[in-house]
């Protein structure tokens, strides 16, 4: 009996470690992808901003580059203490002030910017975060596909990193393209489907008039996109347009992977069992993201699978041992992978030694998920 346990909760470990390996294998290549839309519909781009005056003006002209005479751009000035409307209406950005402190994040401002959104049936709605630039097209490739196909859109969502950023700045900004690039495309290949990420997201107007923006989640996109598929609405990749934001500094993104990370534990607890009921009831696709979503933070999933493997070795479970050999082989394999085809420019060779400090900074992060646990959003500081 004890054998029969122990096959039982190394299968059951070694799911997620496979999950993540199988996306690092399929994801981490490039497809071939059609030339981006020269034109698309009008489109409008929804700002929040809170306190952003020293970074919002790259991002407004960025933008800005990008419109046309019917496009449209809306920023949400979201209980700010300085000049980030002023700045924001100085660039030629329509602006709404609001003011609540104890209702902030991103759905309540969108929802505040509703009554100012141009009408029409074929007008995309974009969310653009206020310190995030768009790459050439971006914004017309997202209208085009948002509206053509009828479905929330996420674009690439990556960061920039600094020539002066740390190692372990670069690992995390590396962890960070795992997540909303090989992983995304993974869940493209494999079910068609994708998960919202913050910013350089899409919709039809249609679309984001039905969507309640209301919430103060940590991680209330990620949510979302998942209530989008749980409805039966479709939610689609775009892999040819992509938005970058600044990489926080190592103090920063101590704080920023806690408020994510959580949310995360959090969100898993709170959406899996519903993507498995919807599955299994009506769109088969959503096992696969439910399998995603099981996939802890990777540090943690590695601290906590090893530790179980290093139990069995010692009281002699060789066989449940040799299964999570295999799982956590094939995920450093595809880690590796992931790293040779995407992450070379962000981690160079010769700073992969940095792992190891990596993993030991980032495990805290993990176990204060128990012991200091983040509930609250708080803007992160972009000082690299």
């Amino acid at each position: 009996m004890p054998n029969l346990i122990a096959w039982i909760v190394a299968s059951i470990a070694a799911v997620p470690v496979l999950m993540l390996a199988l996306e690092c294998f399929v994801g981490s290549h490039a497809a071939a992808v059609s030339p981006p839309a020269k034109d698309g519909p009008p489109f409008t781009v929804l700002m929040p901003a809170h306190n952003e005056e020293r970074g919002i003006e790259d991002s407004i002209r960025a933008v800005r580059a990008q419109m046309r005479s019917r496009d449209q751009l809306i920023v949400i000035a979201d209980n700010c203490s300085d000049g980030t409307a002023s700045i924001a209406r100085s660039l030629g950005a329509t602006v709404t002030e609001r003011v609540d402190p104890d209702r902030r994040g991103k759905g309540y401002a969108l929802e505040a910017a509703r009554p100012y959104v141009a009408q029409g049936r074929r007008r995309a709605i974009i969310v653009v975060d206020a310190d995030c630039i768009p790459d050439r097209h971006a914004l017309r490739q997202l209208a085009a596909t948002a509206v053509n196909e009828d479905a929330a859109v996420q674009a690439i969502d990556l960061l920039s990193v600094p020539a002066k950023a740390t190692p372990l700045v670069r690992i995390s900004c590396f962890a960070f393209l795992v997540k909303n690039l090989v992983r995304q495309r993974a869940l493209k290949r494999l079910a068609d489907v994708a998960l919202l990420q913050g910013t350089g997201m899409a919709f039809p107007q249609a679309l984001y008039a039905r969507i309640d923006w209301g919430g103060g989640s940590l991680v209330e996109d990620l949510d979302l996109g998942i209530r989008l598929l749980i409805g039966g609405e479709r939610v689609l990749f775009e892999d040819r347009a992509a938005f970058f934001s600044p990489a926080s500094s190592q103090a920063a993104t101590v704080g920023q992977r806690r408020r994510w990370e959580h949310g995360m534990l959090d969100g898993m607890a709170r959406n899996v069992p519903r993507l498995i009921v919807a599955g299994l009831r009506q769109r088969p696709a959503l096992l696969i993201v439910a399998a995603d979503q099981i996939i802890p933070p990777t540090v943690m999933l590695i601290a906590a699978v090893t530790s179980l493997w290093l139990t069995m070795w010692v009281i002699g479970l060789f066989g449940p041992a040799l299964l999570l050999t295999g799982a956590l082989a094939l995920l450093v394999l595809g880690l590796g992978v992931a790293w040779s085809k995407c992450g070379r420019e962000i981690v160079p060779f010769d700073m992969l030694g940095q792992s190891i400090r990596y993993f030991a900074w980032k495990l805290p992060i993990a176990l204060q998920f128990i012991t200091r646990r983040e509930g609250r959003w708080v803007r992160t500081e972009r000082k690299p």
